[in-house]
C-alpha cells in the first residue's frame, strides 16, 4: 500500500525546526566574533597613535645658488648691432656682450670711455687728453657732452700753456723790483743830501753872523742864503719823490696780489669747468652704455635667452642673456608663500621639492630645510622663505641633477607630523569649543 503524502502541518513543523537551526548561530562563533571585533578595534585605536602623516604647505620654488644667476635685460628697444660672445662662452665681469643700434657708433663710444678711464686726471699730474685722436668718431647723442668737455679742456690747456696771468705776475714783480731799486737809490741820495744840508746850513749860519758883524757884504750873504734855500728845496723834492716811490711800491704789491688772486680764480674756474664737463661726459657715456650695451657684471658662463644673432630686434625689458656664475657651491631654494598658515613655518622644517623639468615619479624629489623667513610680507601679502639643500642636487632616488640655470618647481614645506589620534582629538576639541 503506497505511502500517503506528508500533510501541510508536518511540513510547517519541520520548516520551523529547520529555520530555528539555521537562524541560531553557534555559541562559539558569537564568542570568537566579538573577541575578533574587539581586538581589531583596539588595534586600530592603538595604531592611530603611531600612524602619522604630515601637514604641509605648498608653494612654488626656484632652485638657484647663493651666487645668483644674472639676468641681462634690454633697457631699450632696437636691433642687435654687435654680438661679441657666443652661447656658452666664458665671460668676465665688465665684459660687453652685445650692443643695441643707436645714433652713436659703439666702437667710438667704447674708445672714448677707455680714454676717459685711462688718462691721468688732475692739474698737478699734467692732465692731458688726446682730443685730436677723436676727430673722426661718431658719438651721436653723446656729442653735446663731448663738445662741452672739449671746450673746457681747450680753455684749460690754453690757460696752462700760455699762462697769461703768469706773464702779468712777472711784469708786476719786475715793476716792484725796479721801484724798490729806485727807492733804495733815493734813500741813499737822501742821506747824502742831508749831510750836504747840514754843511750848507752851518755855512749859512756862519755867514749870517759875519754879515751881522759887517764883515761881509750883503751880496755875499744873500748868495749863501740862496744856496741854503735851494738845498732846502732839494730836500723837499726828494721827500716827495721818496713818498711817491713808496706809494708806487704799495700799489705794485696790491696789483701783484690782485693778479695772483685773478690767476688762481681763472685756473680754479677752468679746472672746475673741466672737472664738471669730464664727469658729465663720463656720466653721459655711462648712461648710454647702460641703455645700449649689454654688459656682464660677474664672471661666469653666458647663456643666450632671447637672442640668436645680430640684427635681431629686441624689446625693452626683454631677457636677452643669463650669466651663470663660476662659483656655484651653495644651493638654496626661494619660495613665495601666501600669508595663510605661514605661522606654522619654522626654521629647520623639511622641504620636499618637485622640479618641473624632472618628473618626481622618475627622478625623485630634492630635500631641503627651511633656513629663513622674511619678517614682513610684501605688497601682495606674501612671505619670502629660503631653504637650504643639505645634500645638494641629489634626489630621493639617488640621482644627481646638474644645475645649469635656475630650476622651477613645487615645494612642500612639512610643518608637523600628527598621528591619526591627535588629529581626531584636535577635531573633537575644535567642535566642543563652539
Amino acid at each position: 500500500m503506497p505511502e500517503s503524502p506528508p500533510s501541510i502541518d508536518n511540513l510547517q513543523l519541520r520548516s520551523e525546526e529547520v529555520q530555528e537551526i539555521i537562524t541560531t548561530p553557534p555559541a562559539w562563533l558569537i564568542r570568537w566574533g566579538i573577541t575578533l571585533v574587539f581586538v581589531i578595534t583596539c588595534g586600530v585605536v592603538f595604531l592611530s597613535f603611531f600612524i602619522k602623516y604630515p601637514d604641509f604647505i605648498m608653494s612654488r620654488v626656484m632652485v638657484t645658488t647663493v651666487e645668483s644667476t644674472e639676468k641681462i635685460i634690454a633697457r631699450t628697444s632696437g636691433q642687435i648691432d654687435k654680438l661679441w660672445v657666443g652661447n656658452g662662452e666664458k665671460v668676465q665681469a665688465g665684459q660687453p656682450l652685445a650692443s643695441i643700434k643707436s645714433t652713436s657708433d659703439v666702437q667710438s663710444v667704447l674708445l672714448l670711455k677707455k680714454m676717459l678711464n685711462d688718462i691721468p686726471f688732475g692739474k698737478d699730474n699734467g692732465f692731458f687728453f688726446p682730443i685730436d685722436s677723436l676727430s673722426e668718431v661718431v658719438l651721436g647723442e653723446i656729442e653735446l657732452a663731448f663738445v662741452e668737455f672739449e671746450r673746457s679742456y681747450m680753455e684749460f690747456r690754453l690757460l696752462e700753456t700760455l699762462q697769461p696771468s703768469q706773464v702779468q705776475l712777472e711784469g708786476n714783480k719786475q715793476s716792484i723790483r725796479e721801484i724798490h731799486e729806485r727807492l733804495t737809490i733815493q734813500l741813499a741820495q737822501k742821506e747824502i743830501l742831508e749831510r750836504k744840508v747840514n754843511l750848507v746850513e752851518t755855512d749859512f749860519k756862519r755867514n749870517k753872523i759875519l754879515y751881522e758883524d759887517g764883515v761881509i757884504a750883503a751880496k755875499d750873504f744873500e748868495s749863501r742864503e740862496m744856496e741854503y734855500l735851494q738845498i732846502q728845496e732839494q730836500v723837499n723834492a726828494m721827500a716827495i719823490t721818496i713818498s711817491q716811490l713808496q706809494e708806487a711800491l704799495v700799489n705794485a704789491g696790491q696789483t701783484l696780489k690782485s693778479t695772483q688772486v685773478s690767476k688762481e680764480q681763472d685756473e680754479s674756474r677752468a679746472l672746475i669747468n673741466l672737472i664738471q664737463s669730464y664727469h658729465g661726459l663720463k656720466r653721459t657715456v655711462k648712461e648710454w652704455e647702460n641703455n645700449y650695451v649689454l654688459v656682464s657684471s660677474i664672471d661666469g658662463e653666458v647663456s643666450f635667452q632671447g637672442v640668436w644673432g645680430e640684427h635681431q630686434f629686441v624689446q625693452s625689458g626683454e631677457h636677452v642673456f643669463s650669466i651663470l656664475p663660476n662659483e656655484r657651491t651653495e644651493l638654496l631654494g626661494k619660495m613665495i608663500v601666501s600669508s595663510q598658515n605661514t605661522g606654522k613655518i619654522s626654521m629647520g622644517q623639511r622641504v620636499l621639492i618637485k622640479l618641473d623639468n624632472f618628473p618626481f615619479q622618475q627622478f625623485g624629489t630634492l630635500r631641503g630645510e627651511v633656513g629663513s623667513i622674511s619678517v614682513s610680507p610684501d605688497e601682495e601679502g606674501n612671505y619670502l622663505v629660503y631653504c637650504s639643500l643639505p645634500v645638494g642636487m641629489e634626489t630621493s632616488y639617488g640621482k644627481d641633477i646638474q644645475l645649469k640655470q635656475e630650476l622651477l618647481g613645487t615645494a612642500e614645506i612639512i610643518t608637523e607630523d600628527l598621528s591619526v589620534a591627535e588629529r581626531l582629538f584636535f577635531k573633537l576639541k575644535s567642535v566642543t569649543e563652539y
